[in-house]
């Protein structure tokens, strides 16, 4: 009978609140409720200081991969699998030799990818390495059907490695009912790379736009409410909507991180689900077809657009959304939406 195993991920501590580490613990929760085994059992605990260092000295991260590779060795048989995260925490040239040698045992690696780094960006010598990885894959765990295009297309994957979606992240937390409605919107992440809250409509400050996150800038607008740890978090949460949002503008998604929208479903938006808040996300977002299909929110394609579709919303169809997203929510705080996806996977 096949084993699962995983390669637990590089923790990073020092860096606050941060999608990175809890999309990872969650996704290694899921292997563990699955029954995966670790491939090792240490957890290798890195702060920024430890992360330059090991990031950018050779020998460390050679002495690591061929730790990987013995523990591959002497643990894995024809036929198990391996789970890995595509890329890790760290991310250094070692991957491809990690799946080369794992697919000659036998061994059927499944990365679950957790962004493209090289698309994000524009980065065609990045791209180039991580297709020599991915293509040796026995399946890969992706985003989107736009993400899956680009894997296609731009990095001309060969049609026997195996490609499933995930749509969209689980967020791990116990169950609560967030009732705080106060304002309009909130919007949490990583607010040093979210430029376009220096451009937000002012008609949309006047019903609250509440900002939760590490980076706030001095130009930005709304009403910063702090940062808080990923379970805190989805207790705290301030408004009727939460926006999955990025760029460099209100008008659109644009830059690098707006553009990577395109193909990447944003790990908020499972905080969002996990908050009990209805998602207002951008129109040609993957996650619109998401909202759409579940009928937990709406699209625009600029945030002018808010004010407008809510005027013409009448308050049955915001608790449509409200209990649609409690149905959601069962999913998403237990893992089960993921744990189907692997087990897809796996087929």
């Amino acid at each position: 009978m096949s084993r699962a195993f995983y390669i637990p991920d590089f923790k990073i501590i020092g860096i606050g609140y941060n999608a990175l580490n809890k999309s990872r613990d969650d996704l290694h929760h899921i292997y563990q409720d699955l029954g995966f085994s670790p491939l090792y059992d240490k957890e290798i605990i890195l702060n920024d200081e430890k992360v330059k260092y090991f990031a950018s000295n050779t020998k460390t991260l050679g002495d690591y991969v061929t730790q990987i590779l013995n523990l591959i060795e002497n643990k894995c048989q024809k036929g198990d699998y391996l789970f890995m995260d595509f890329p890790f925490s760290i991310k250094f040239a070692g991957y491809a030799k990690i799946v080369s040698y794992a697919k000659a045992q036998g061994v059927k690696v499944i990365c679950f990818i957790h962004d493209l780094d090289g698309v994000r960006f524009q980065n065609p010598l990045m791209n180039m390495f991580d297709s020599s990885s991915l293509d040796m894959a026995y399946s890969l765990i992706s985003a989107s059907d736009n993400m899956n295009i680009v894997l296609k297309e731009t990095f001309k994957l060969s049609k026997s490695v195996k490609i499933v979606n995930y749509e969209y992240w689980d967020y791990l937390v116990p169950d609560f009912n967030n009732l705080l409605n106060d304002s309009l919107i909130c919007f949490a992440g990583n607010l040093q790379k979210s430029s376009f809250l220096s451009k937000i409509p002012k008609e949309l400050l006047v019903y609250g736009f509440n900002l939760y996150g590490k980076g706030l800038q001095k130009n930005y607008l709304g009403r910063f409410m702090g940062e808080y740890d990923p379970e805190t978090l989805v207790t705290v949460l301030d408004g009727k909507f939460g926006l999955v949002w990025d760029g460099k503008t209100s008008d659109t998604c644009s830059g690098n991180f707006g553009k990577y929208l395109r193909i990447n479903t944003s790990h908020k938006f499972g905080l969002y689900v996990a908050s009990s808040k209805p998602v207002i996300v951008w129109t040609e977002s993957p996650l619109s077809q998401i909202v759409e299909k579940y009928k937990i929110g709406f699209a625009v394609s600029s945030l002018k657009e808010i004010l407008p579709t809510l005027s013409n919303m009448n308050l049955e169809t915001y608790m449509d959304y409200r209990k649609n997203i409690s149905e959601l929510k069962k999913e998403v705080i237990t893992g089960n939406h993921l744990k189907k996806v692997i087990a897809k996977a796996m087929q």
